[in-house]
């Protein structure tokens, strides 16, 4: 089988241009991080964002109470999580 060649491409811009370019990049970083928070926010299956944590003295176990509908959820504790899928070593 024949080794496949990159595409290389050569741009050229003025001192405007490589401003206005890291500008853009830099919100675009700051909206993903933003988007990201707002993609990770906790919310009950009622549709409430608000809640309270509780954590059980022993220090094993903590609830999140919905404010809004008084649902009550485990949360996990994050040590306990897996970090990779089973057999992906």
């Amino acid at each position: 089988m024949a080794k496949v060649e990159g595409i290389t491409i050569g741009l050229e811009f003025d001192s405007k241009s490589k401003l206005k370019l890291r500008a853009i990049a830099k919100h675009a970083d700051a909206l993903a991080d933003e988007l990201d928070v707002i993609d990770n926010t906790w919310m009950c299956d009622c549709g409430s964002l608000d809640y309270s944590d509780h954590t059980y003295p022993s220090g094993s176990l903590s609830t999140r109470v919905c404010v809004k509908c008084k649902e009550s959820y485990i949360i996990p504790n994050d040590n306990e999580l897996p970090t990779q899928l089973e057999g992906s070593d």
